[in-house]
């Protein structure tokens, strides 16, 4: 009879629609990205007046302004004290929306509030519509009008796959190993639980420029509180990692959530990095080398990362003003077209469309109005 295949955590993980849809390599994403754009101005040119060419945003200019609202969902959801689940979430929403679509049609301004609503509706935190609106003074019919295009551009899943449970159990881990709980670990020899605990006291300390907050004792005894201190330190910061830089670079589209949170340790404490792989990559296995050189190049992206790369407010204030000269003039009323579509007026596209084209023949009629008459006198007769 014919055993039962086991699965393991990397076998699920590529079952996912994460795996199977998000998960690229730095040049297939880079090529997409191109395409989307190539796409986005071809388009934007349609409507260009005598086919002048237009000033548009560049590709490296859309990515910033990308970027600079995927932090702006970063900072309303810790204000709204949003559970950092929903904040993962929306970030790759927003950055996975703009895969296929580019600012030049859809302005992430009018993009990441919906986001946000549709993340924390995901992950189970609750706020009516209207509160939510209310909260960041936009109308509901705006926080509504792109959710099918949204959803579209998801593909329809909602899932993504975080790195802060397997954090939180590489943390549990770490403090039984240093409370000498733990003394034998599969496919791997070890000589029991105190050697592992004193192999813990004896690691070098973190180098200067590491980001946690531990430092060596001042006179040098290390002791069982100051690993299990090392440990939470390491955490702590390998946490704060996991809500920047792996939020506001490529890294959850290159990278999968275990290589995430084990570059996020490195970073934070290499030498206690090195200890817990060696609690789990036998020495001799053939997938050792790929598996380290894999963390590395991810810890290499997250260390890259600088807050310096976010646009300041004025930047993305300019950047803005161009856009607004080169935008695709179709996806101007979402609003209007959203409301076509409820009323069964045709698909996205077609809705978009008609009302671009009744924002169109209503503004002409206020001109044409003004020409006749005269313009308003601004005042009550």
């Amino acid at each position: 009879m014919t055993q039962p295949q086991t699965l393991n955590e990397d076998d699920l993980y590529r079952t996912s629609s994460q795996y199977r849809l998000w998960s690229f390599s730095p040049e297939s994403l880079a090529a997409l990205r191109q395409k989307t754009h190539d796409l986005a101005i071809a388009r934007a040119q349609q409507y260009a007046p005598d086919k002048t060419t237009l000033d548009c945003l560049t590709l490296e200019e859309c990515l910033r302004l990308v970027q600079r609202y995927l932090d702006q969902i970063r900072t309303t959801n810790d204000h709204f004290k949003w559970p950092v689940t929903v904040k993962a979430t929306a970030v790759q929403y927003l950055a996975r929306f703009y895969l296929s679509n580019s600012p030049i049609t859809y302005p992430p301004k009018e993009i990441y509030k919906t986001v946000l609503f549709l993340a924390g509706k995901t992950e189970g935190t609750h706020m009516k519509l209207s509160e939510y609106g209310r909260r960041i003074s936009t109308p509901v019919e705006e926080i509504m009008a792109p959710e099918y295009k949204i959803m579209q551009a998801l593909r329809f899943t909602l899932d993504v796959r975080q790195p802060y449970r397997g954090l939180k159990g590489v943390l549990m881990e770490l403090l039984n190993l240093a409370g000498g709980k733990v003394g034998e670990v599969e496919g791997v020899v070890t000589d029991g639980a105190e050697a592992l605990q004193e192999e813990m006291m004896s690691l070098e300390a973190p180098p200067n420029e590491a980001p946690t907050k531990w430092r060596m004792p001042a006179h040098g005894n290390v002791e069982t509180k100051h690993i299990t201190d090392r440990v939470n330190a390491a955490y702590a910061s390998a946490r704060t990692i996991l809500d920047g830089p792996a939020l506001l670079t490529d890294a959850y589209f290159l990278y999968t959530p275990s290589q995430l949170l084990l570059a996020a340790l490195q970073i934070a404490d290499p030498p206690l990095t090195s200890f817990y792989l060696r609690t789990k990559l036998p020495l001799h296995s053939d997938l050792r080398p790929k598996i380290l050189a894999t963390i590395s190049a991810c810890a290499e992206l997250l260390g890259s990362y600088s807050p310096t790369q976010i646009l300041s407010k004025d930047a993305r204030a300019a950047l803005e003003i161009k856009l607004e000269g080169c935008r695709d003039p179709s996806t101007r009323d979402l609003v209007g077209a959203h409301a076509v579509a409820k009323r069964g007026g045709g698909d996205d596209s077609e809705a978009e469309e008609k009302a671009r084209r009744k924002k169109v023949a209503r503004e002409k009629l206020a001109r044409d109005g003004e020409d006749l008459f005269g313009p308003s006198l601004g005042g009550k007769g």
